[in-house]
């Protein structure tokens, strides 16, 4: 691959939902917390959906077979093994649609819209990206982009949801807070409360 300015951005493209998976696998190890963690998590059961989804909708056929040869040398120089896409689905748009749901969820929670601001713009800018690289280049429809897309964000939000559930807050991911600055929630407490007798107290 010749190293120039398309082949920069189509790598950028390509690897951006490895780079995230990357980011918050060794932010938990250097953190020593479980956040990234149940992100992955997640985002495994996520892409383990999509995957299933994706086989049950039939496969769409590229117009001319030119094009086709030339989609598959495109789409197809970043995958596990050599039998072509994982899935029908773009896994792409779904680690997209899940972070910046999984994220927002949190964010809206904890009221750190301002300090997430980077966030709100960079994953719709690499969602938009994506999408017009993929359908410029064949390696997959309109359709079939909204459906990961939608599909990731829906299991994101719930993900997240279930994670604010346990009240753990160690748990959650919440962006813009270092980990020092995350209190645990409080929890019922029972006292027990003993009379003194001040007539037995010293003059």
């Amino acid at each position: 691959m010749e190293l120039n300015l398309v082949s920069i951005f189509y790598l950028f493209f390509r690897l951006a939902p490895f780079i995230i998976v990357s980011y918050f696998g060794l932010q938990s190890i250097f953190n020593q917390d479980l956040t990234g963690v149940v992100f992955l998590i997640g985002l495994l059961v996520t892409s383990a959906i999509t995957v299933m989804t994706g086989n049950i909708l039939p496969t769409q056929n590229n117009e001319t077979g030119s094009k086709n040869l030339l989609s598959g040398a495109v789409c197809n120089q970043l995958t596990i093994g050599s039998g072509g896409p994982l899935s029908k689905l773009p896994l792409s748009q779904t680690v997209f649609g899940y972070t910046l749901a999984y994220l927002t969820y949190f964010i809206s929670v904890n009221n750190l819209q301002t300090q997430n601001i980077p966030t709100f713009i960079l994953l719709p800018l690499l969602i938009i990206a994506d999408m017009i690289w993929s359908t410029r280049n064949g390696c997959s429809s309109g359709i079939m982009l909204l459906t990961a897309l939608i599909l990731g964000g829906i299991l994101g939000t719930m993900w997240a949801m279930i994670i604010e559930a346990t009240q753990m807050s160690q748990l959650a991911y919440i962006s813009g807070v270092s980990n020092k600055e995350i209190c645990n929630r409080p929890t019922k407490s029972l006292y027990r409360c003993r009379a003194v007798n001040k007539s037995n107290s010293a003059v």
